[in-house]
């Protein structure tokens, strides 16, 4: 496979990565590269499934939980009687 690149910027930082030493051959940057991205979008996805199972816990946990507050009182009012200031 021959891969063409026109943007003189990505070759620019190609040819510097190569002649830093950080990669022996574009492929293996290009495997690199591959390989973090994969890893990224793995953990992006575990921690989208653990923000959703937290969110399912938290509307169970709130089921059938009410505020029986006076009518026209406000959550900080009410929260706070009986505190001393």
């Amino acid at each position: 496979m021959t891969i063409e690149i026109h943007n003189p910027e990505l070759e620019s930082i190609l040819q510097q990565r190569l002649r830093a030493g950080n990669f022996a051959s574009v492929e293996e940057m290009l495997i690199d590269t591959f390989r973090a991205t994969q890893a990224a979008e793995t953990a992006d996805s575990a921690l989208k499934a653990k923000a959703l199972a937290a969110a399912d816990r938290i509307r169970e946990l709130r089921k059938g939980v009410t505020l029986d507050r006076p009518a026209g009182m406000s959550l900080r009012e009410y929260a706070h009687i009986g505190h001393r200031y």
